[in-house]
């Protein structure tokens, strides 16, 4: 059985909480590099961003402004993290565009990826519950009472959209403005 969303995030965790300062890009005045940040070449972090936790951050991305990105996250190259999005504890694959007033907690988002204005990825279950997903072919208990969505390559995401915690949106998949995946 190939590794579960939720086995590759805490491995992914594990190895950001081990990331050292590394920073080959531009960070403008006004960011905020609140813990510790390897930003790839020719990306950028505009003024307002702020950055806690274990971040790594690919080549030629646009960070902000205004984004909060925590805990241990990883994104791709060419990606766009834009005006209001925060995202927590998250891997995001490359050119995944998440342009503006959106949140995404503890989830992957694979390759290519538009996420549309104003979406939430919910993370925690409102009875605090433990999160199930379903992985091939079983709805199989996680352990956790925080995780997003997996999210594959090529998905359109509407404006508006909210993905319940443990949902996993296949390859390709587009998603109606407004929609709630339950």
């Amino acid at each position: 059985m190939s590794k579960t969303p939720w086995e590759e995030l805490e491995t992914a965790c594990a190895a950001l909480q081990e990331l050292r300062p590394a920073v080959h890009g531009q960070v403008h005045e006004g960011a905020h590099i609140l813990g510790v940040l390897e930003l790839g070449e020719g990306s950028v972090v505009l003024p307002g961003t702020v950055i806690e936790g274990h971040v790594r951050i690919g080549r030629n991305c646009r960070i902000g402004p205004n984004a909060y990105l925590r805990g241990e996250t990883s994104i791709g190259d060419n990606c766009v993290i834009g005006n209001a999005v925060e995202v927590k504890s998250s891997l995001l694959g490359n050119k995944v565009f998440v342009s503006h007033l959106s949140y995404i907690g503890d989830s992957i988002i694979r390759d290519d990826v538009n996420v549309g204005g104003g979406c939430i990825f919910s993370n925690f279950r409102h009875d605090a519950g433990e999160i199930r997903m379903p992985w091939q072919g079983n709805l199989l208990p996680t352990g956790r009472n925080k995780l997003g969505c997996l999210v594959g390559e090529h998905c359109r995401i509407g404006c508006k959209c909210v993905i319940l915690p443990g949902r996993v949106l296949p390859p390709g998949t587009w998603t109606t403005p407004g929609s709630v995946v339950r």
